[in-house]
């Protein structure tokens, strides 16, 4: 990633828009760190799909194929390929139990 040079004998506009290029440019880049470290690469509806979007997985990575979730998950044990686990999954669940319903909360400052 190249950065634009930030002169200091600048006038404030060229320099603003030169700030805002870089701006997005680092944005750009956290952006696909972020995606690149997750091992979770999505929900895909086909077999195809996944290796097409991911052909060459990492050891970890998993995905969920299907057209819902849970859905069947494929990982990659071997680097480079994709392996149906027999399992199926992709949502977490929240238990709820210990939250208070609409209908509990009769007055907000109780609760503050």
């Amino acid at each position: 990633m190249e950065l634009n040079t930030i002169n200091n004998t600048d006038k404030w506009g060229s320099t603003v828009s030169r700030l805002n290029e870089n701006f997005g440019k680092i944005s750009t880049e956290i952006d696909k760190s972020k995606y690149s470290t997750s091992k979770n690469k999505g929900l895909f509806s086909t077999l195809s799909d996944l290796k097409a979007t991911h052909p060459s997985p990492q050891v970890g990575d998993w995905a969920v194929v299907g057209s819902t979730i849970p859905g069947p998950i494929y990982q990659c044990k071997t680097a480079g390929t994709w392996t149906a686990s027999g399992q199926t999954g992709g949502g977490d669940e929240v238990n709820l139990a210990d939250y208070l319903t609409s209908e509990e909360i009769t007055d907000v400052t109780t609760i503050l």
